[in-house]
């Protein structure tokens, strides 16, 4: 496995009706998909119309989905540790320091939003565990098979690295550390009456709140 390329949250480019004479609230638009996103908290979601309460929970399942698919073909292992690792996940995401700070208009109507945020050092750990212990199981495969000994099927050597890269993944998360607070924006703009994020805006979020550059430079 050369990279493992993790998709941490699904863009969402679901909007709020503009022009219905209430003052949008940019700010608090950004926190609520941002908590969705990340918390599974749909509350701000909720209370400004974004979303039901049940479309919103959708939604954050479905970034879990994309990650999932990202990360593992879950149909090869059974579904308790899908469970399991879908769990993982999500504690990652929520694992996500950030504060939503304020929004200035800009001249052509739009909103730009910064989020101060903390870069969660968690997948270039658990990468380098992880890497470390399917080099271990190969090695002691290949001897045992050398040896004449019983190896285990390939379905059950997927199953075991799958699952140790869960196991590395747990570990990191339980000794996370994060980096000094940075600042991103987010843009925000009225397009066929509906306000939307900028997509380009909330990609770049994903990639600055935890270590995925970091960990896509590593050379395996």
């Amino acid at each position: 496995m050369k990279k493992l390329v993790v998709l941490l949250v699904a863009v969402m480019a679901i909007g709020l009706l503009g022009g219905c004479g209430n003052k949008f609230d940019a700010a608090k638009y950004t926190q609520a998909l941002l908590d969705n996103s990340y918390k599974n908290d749909s509350s701000l979601m909720v209370e400004m119309e974004i979303a039901t309460a049940e479309e919103a929970a959708e939604i954050y399942e479905q970034g879990l989905d994309a990650e999932m698919d990202a990360m593992i073909s879950s149909g090869d292992i059974t579904e308790e540790q899908a469970t399991e690792f879908r769990q993982v996940i999500a504690d990652i995401l929520a694992g996500a320091k950030y504060t939503v700070g304020e929004a200035e208009k800009q001249d052509d109507g739009s909103y730009v939003v910064t989020v101060e945020y903390e870069k969660m050092n968690v997948f270039v750990p658990a990468m380098e565990a992880y890497m470390t212990e399917v080099t271990d199981m190969m090695t002691a495969w290949t001897e045992a098979a050398t040896a004449g000994e019983e190896v285990p099927s390939e379905d059950e050597m997927y199953n075991e690295v799958i699952m140790a890269l869960k196991d590395c993944l747990v570990d990191a998360l339980a000794n996370a550390t994060y980096g000094e607070t940075a600042t991103a924006t987010v843009r925000i703009e009225l397009i066929d009456n509906v306000w939307t994020p900028s997509e380009a805006d909330l990609t770049n979020l994903e990639t600055v709140f935890f270590d995925i550059d970091e960990m896509n430079s590593i050379q395996y």
